[in-house]
């Protein structure tokens, strides 16, 4: 059963203008699902009609059979100009398992495929990262074999390799004559951490955003992708400075309520961190404080009370934090998210715990 990656599909669709007799879709970003299924119906140029597209759901709502949507599937004909663009979409956890009359109805259909219409079998669940690795191990590896043919092409839409991530968004802002710097693109990597490929979503606000100055910088990046400034990030670590629980988890709960993940908040603590360690460190070697501002990129209008606080910093203490947060940044990693919202709660009663 040959599998590909999103974007070699979306490539292979532009440049071919086919499609497989039968395309399975799966993942956690399952958004994805619907680019595919608009790019094959743009790449057919048909006009959208009850014959030519058709899309059926299971979930709890509604009662479709398998039988009956292979039958929609073997209607088309070479006789008929337009070609058939038929979506099955698995929208309940208990839809995933096939009962043995659509087993068998499907064995059928995959002995002899209609070549003159395409079924879009695409797994489109409302649910958790954590929740979909288990359906994946079990009902949805067994919903795959169901459809197991050398017609069958499928797509993981969690398979998608960064380097491809970053050439989509290079090659969708260069058709619209806008650059992006090296800076931008890797902060758009830190905001959005595993969920890089979601940034396809939000390509059109980038869009906009540029349409002035035809250039994106990692200074515009933060706003524009989750909405909220520096600041915010800025008054986190000041109540991780005061030790004020109450205000830390307040704008912690601001952050996650406005999306910003977990991941890219660490990497911001460790950044926030590092960037003290070293200045400690600088300070030691007699650089001057405009030096130390350029060597870790400090803006000039914070770069002072950044100073005072790494001076009132103890030793142990940056050793201590990072020590922390390191391992905070490897528990959410090897956790997933939900135990990285927890320990970042915990994370303002460990660093008031701290003892020389």
């Amino acid at each position: 059963m040959p599998e590909t990656t999103f974007f070699n599909f979306i490539n292979r669709v532009r440049s071919e203008k086919t499609s497989p007799s039968l395309l399975v879709l799966h993942g956690f970003n399952e958004y994805l699902g619907e680019h595919v299924i608009a790019e094959i119906s743009r790449s057919f140029g048909q006009e959208k009609s009850d014959f030519n597209f058709k899309r059926y759901y299971f979930d709890s709502e509604e009662e479709n059979s398998w039988e009956d949507i292979l039958n929609e599937a073997n209607s088309s004909s070479f006789f008929i100009s337009a070609k058939k663009i038929i979506t099955v979409a698995i929208r309940s956890e208990k839809k995933l398992a096939l009962n043995a009359a659509a087993k068998e109805a499907i064995t059928r259909y995959l002995e002899k495929p209609n070549p003159h219409a395409t079924l879009i079998v695409y797994v489109s669940l409302d649910i958790s990262r954590d929740d979909y690795r288990q359906l994946k191990k079990g009902k949805i590896e067994s919903l795959l074999k169901c459809f197991q043919s050398p017609q069958t092409m499928v797509i993981d839409l969690d398979k998608t390799p960064e380097l491809e991530i970053k050439n989509y968004i290079k090659q969708y802002l260069k058709e619209r004559k806008i650059t992006i710097t090296v800076g931008a693109m890797e902060k758009i990597q830190e905001i959005k951490g595993d969920d890089f490929i979601s940034i396809i979503q939000q390509l059109p606000k980038l869009e906009a955003a540029a349409a002035t100055s035809l250039s994106i910088d990692s200074e515009e990046v933060d706003e524009l992708i989750t909405g909220i400034n520096s600041h915010s990030i800025w008054d986190l670590t000041e109540a991780i400075e005061r030790e004020d629980a109450s205000a830390y988890l307040d704008i912690l709960k601001y952050l996650f309520i406005n999306g910003i993940k977990p991941s890219f908040i660490i990497g911001t603590l460790i950044s926030y961190y590092h960037k003290i360690y070293t200045a400690k460190f600088l300070m030691k070697h007699h650089f001057t404080i405009p030096d130390i501002g350029k060597v870790l990129q400090q803006p000039s209008f914070i770069l002072n009370k950044f100073i005072a606080l790494v001076k009132n910093f103890p030793d142990f203490k940056i050793q201590e934090v990072l020590k922390l947060i390191y391992r905070l940044d490897y528990e959410s990693k090897t956790s997933g998210e939900d135990s990285a919202r927890i320990s970042l709660q915990n994370f303002i009663f460990q660093v008031k715990f701290l003892k020389r």
